[in-house]
């Protein structure tokens, strides 16, 4: 206890005993450790009482207003936490015993005792009321606890019954109305668990253990199975014979469910047949199962980090991707055929279901994909599906492919505003074979006819066999009617070749009937009788040969092939010429070097430029025969030259890019070098830009990359130009990586120079990136003197035109002291 004084209401209606009584307690006790209240009856005190706060009552019990226990009775209602201390002069045991049990903490008789006592007696009731507050306080602490806790709450005997149990527990169990005390584990448990439960409790209560942790199962009132979590201990303070086993329990019957879902998902997810992946939510893969690395051949290392797109075959371009990107973005989900590639380079063809999973935000945390192998049945679609629209027999469309693939065809060239050309091939003296080799020498045949169809036309081209030895070929995206005449040539001249089946020639050729799309007819029913009117006219004309529709066209045609006849013969007759064009060092105004470029002179015919016959011989390939001529002659040409004194004069010799796809042109131009004795570094080789925009060479057998081509010419010494430069579409990057030494702007950007802003300022662009790229710069086709002013501003490297002068025959050509002096007057560059 505390210092402070203790205040003492003394209910005592007797003046000298209430003296006595404060002169024992301050002789006792000394002066100041008690103040004193004073009261002669029960109702004044309990009154007072109520106004004012005193530490202990020093009650008698005979009173003016009340006698005996009643007055016990009265104050204690009054001041139920107050100690209140009996001193009176009855001296009865029953009477003390009785106001003991009235709530007095002490019963003392008036003279049987010294201050000392009066004072222990004080401070002990005190003392005792502060220790049961405090005992009671706590008990109701924990009461609260115990009744509002959402854990639940249990105490077991040994016998196992439960002594005590909280709400939260009766709820776990479905017992809101309680009646659960008193009840056994037997009555509750689950009886597969009730063994395991009852021997970790029994280890509690014989000190085998000192704490008991476990799961188990108990029963609902309606049999439904509730898991329970048992975190146990022997409760304490406890005699041995009433031991308590106090536990503190939680339902963990929904995490138990979870647990059995995810372990059942887990077993579909490794036992499953379908191929599942699981990625986060940038759809990167983390997980993936037994079947997915079955089918795919990928392990799960393998694909972890890597996104859906890496299984791609090539089949599905980046929209496919967005869109399965914008599915999962709008409805989290996407469905649909995807064709992949496994880990072998073996297609595989899926139905995925890919779906994003969303936490309780509605955030996207991860993406689950499932995956069907269905490459068995795809391809049991497609062969059914080619049966019936393929023809038995030679394997190519047949009628109903066909009509499908003209109707498509000419869809796409009404957008295009491109030719389509219809081709109706009936062969000539195939019933005649039939008749004398049999029906099986004629499949074999048709089946060969097929074959050279097919080596005579473009992979995007339609061939087609729809009866009997009646074929047809579509052919798209045709700039003129001359481009069919050189297919249908090619045919022809094909056909003329023998076939052999079984070790047996059959001459076998053909008749070709053309129909155009949209210049004869603008659907495809008409445009098929009008081929197919055309081929009979071409029978009737005499068979292997072709007829066109159109009169007009027909009439082309033959001179076309009157002029690739002469063609044929003009190399082998000398009738191609070589004429030269000087090119001009604009800063010097001096002669830089030639060009050759081809002529043909016909018998009896006039001079013809190369527009009039290049693309024929380009089409026949006659270019590659001819290109080597043009570069031994022009060579020689050349080393004429230097030995007359001018040996810093550049020859420019073009190359067409069929010499670049086909043949050794390194080995020919070295022999060629060789043979003339011109300097390597004298001699220019000039291809077109078109010839470079790509990284390939599409009709290289050998994929030769032009890169490597250009680079092994240029380790020979020769110059290279790209010619025609600003049309092909080629990129700078592209020819930083390439060893060009002279760009040649192309001459419909030099015509409008000096009058166009914009060719002025493309122009200007690609002289400033080729000096930036160590590359010079020629402008051909410069005509005009404000053209050549232009460019001389601008710092162009070279110019070439009919301002300065026109091609001329080798003879002709002024390469003695040649200079631009008296064209154009203006002040050199950069003056």
């Amino acid at each position: 206890m505390s210092d402070a004084p203790i205040t003492i209401l003394l209910v005592e209606d007797n003046p000298g005993d209430a003296r006595l009584v404060e002169v024992l307690l301050e002789e006792a006790a000394g002066p100041g450790a008690f103040v004193f209240r004073r009261e002669a009856a029960l109702e004044p005190a309990v009154a007072r009482l109520e106004r004012e706060c005193c530490d202990v009552v020093l009650l008698d019990l005979s009173l003016p207003d009340s006698q005996g226990l009643a007055t016990v009775r009265r104050m204690r209602a009054a001041a139920p936490q107050l100690p209140i201390v009996v001193l009176t002069g009855l001296d009865d045991e029953s009477v003390a015993i009785q106001a003991m049990q009235q709530g007095a903490q002490d019963y003392l008789v008036k003279g049987s005792g010294d201050g000392e006592l009066i004072r222990r007696a004080i401070r002990y009731s005190i003392e005792r009321v502060r220790a049961d507050h405090t005992l009671r306080a706590s008990e109701a602490r924990f009461r609260g606890i115990f009744e509002n806790t959402s854990l639940g709450v249990v105490l077991v005997d040994r016998e196992g019954r439960l002594a005590e149990t909280n709400p939260a527990l009766h709820a776990m169990l479905g017992r809101e109305d309680g009646g659960l005390r008193g009840a056994g584990l037997a009555d509750l448990g689950h009886p597969n668990d009730l063994a395991r439960t009852r021997a970790g409790l029994n280890a509690l209560f014989d000190g085998a253990r000192e704490r008991l942790r476990l799961e188990t199962r108990f029963l609902a009132p309606d049999g439904e199975v509730v898991w329970l979590r048992l975190d146990a201990a022997l409760a304490r303070g406890l005699a041995p014979a009433q031991a308590l086993v106090v536990g503190v329990v939680e339902d963990v019957t929904a995490r138990k469910r979870m647990e059995d879902e995810l372990r059942m998902a887990a077993q579909v997810f490794h036992n499953t047949s379908e191929g599942i992946f699981v990625a986060d939510a940038g759809q990167r893969i983390i997980h993936v199962n037994p079947a997915f690395e079955a089918l795919t051949g990928y392990s799960g290392e393998e694909a972890a980090g890597k996104r859906l797109e890496f299984l791609g075959s090539g089949r599905h371009d980046a929209a496919f991707y967005a869109a399965i990107q914008d599915a999962l973005d709008r409805e989290g989900r996407w469905q649909g055929e995807i064709w992949n590639r496994g880990k072998g380079g073996e297609t595989l063809v899926v139905w995925l279901d890919y779906s994003a999973v969303r936490d309780a935000t509605g955030a996207v945390v991860n993406h689950v994909a499932v995956f069907n192998d269905i490459t068995a049945r795809k391809q049991t679609e497609e062969r059914l599906a080619h049966q019936v629209n393929h023809d038995p027999l030679t394997d190519l469309p047949n009628r109903v492919l066909f009509e499908e693939r003209l109707d498509r065809a000419l869809t796409r060239a009404a957008r295009s505003h491109k030719l389509v050309a219809l081709m109706f091939i009936d062969l000539d003296g195939f019933k005649a074979i039939n008749d004398v080799h049999g029906h099986l020498m004629g499949d074999k045949l048709l089946q060969a006819v097929a074959e050279r169809l097919l080596d005579c036309t473009r992979q995007g081209d339609t061939v087609a066999r729809i009866a009997g030895d009646e074929f047809t070929v579509v052919l798209e995206d045709v700039d003129e009617a001359g481009d069919v005449a050189v297919v249908a040539d090619k045919i022809l001249a094909r056909f003329r070749e023998p076939f052999r089946v079984d070790g047996i020639e059959l001459p076998v050729t053909a008749s070709i009937g053309i129909g155009l799309f949209p210049t004869d007819a603008r659907d495809a029913a008409t445009l098929i009788r009008l081929a197919d009117e055309a081929m009979y006219a071409a029978k009737g004309g005499g068979r292997d040969r072709y007829r066109f529709r159109s009169d007009a066209l027909n009439s082309r045609a033959a001179q076309r092939l009157t002029l690739e006849s002469a063609l044929e013969r003009a190399l082998s007759n000398d009738e191609f010429r070589l004429h030269y064009q000087p090119i001009f060092d604009l800063r010097t105004r001096r002669l830089a070097g030639v060009e050759a470029l081809l002529r043909w002179q016909p018998p009896g015919g006039r001079l013809r430029d190369p527009h009039d016959f290049l693309p024929y011989l380009e089409q026949s390939e006659q270019i590659i025969a001819v290109g080597e001529w043009v570069l031994r002659e022009a060579c020689a040409q050349a080393a004429a030259w230097h030995r007359q004194g001018r040996s810093d004069l550049v020859l420019a010799v073009n190359l067409s890019p069929l010499q670049l796809y086909r043949g050794d042109l390194v080995a020919a131009v070295t022999d060629t070098l060789r043979a003339s004795g011109l300097p390597a570094e004298r001699l220019e080789l000039e291809f077109p830009e078109a010839a470079v925009a790509e990284p390939s060479l599409p009709g290289a057998a050998d994929g030769l990359d032009r890169a490597v081509l250009l680079t092994a010419l240029k380790s020979l010494g020769v110059r290279l130009a790209v010619g025609g430069f600003g049309t092909g579409h080629a990129s700078f990057a592209r020819l930083r990586r390439l060893p060009v030494d002279l760009l040649k702007i192309d001459p419909s950007f030099v015509r409008d120079l000096g009058a166009d802003p914009a060719d002025e300022g493309i122009v200007e662009a690609m002289i400033a990136l080729a000096h930036s790229l160590d590359m010079g710069v020629a402008a051909v086709g410069v005509e005009r003197q404000d053209q050549l002013d232009w460019l001389r501003r601008h710092a162009c490297d070279l110019g070439q035109g009919h301002l300065f002068a026109r091609p001329a025959p080798p003879e002709s050509v002024a390469i003695d002291a040649a200079s631009l002096d008296g064209v154009g007057a203006g002040p050199p560059p950069g003056a």
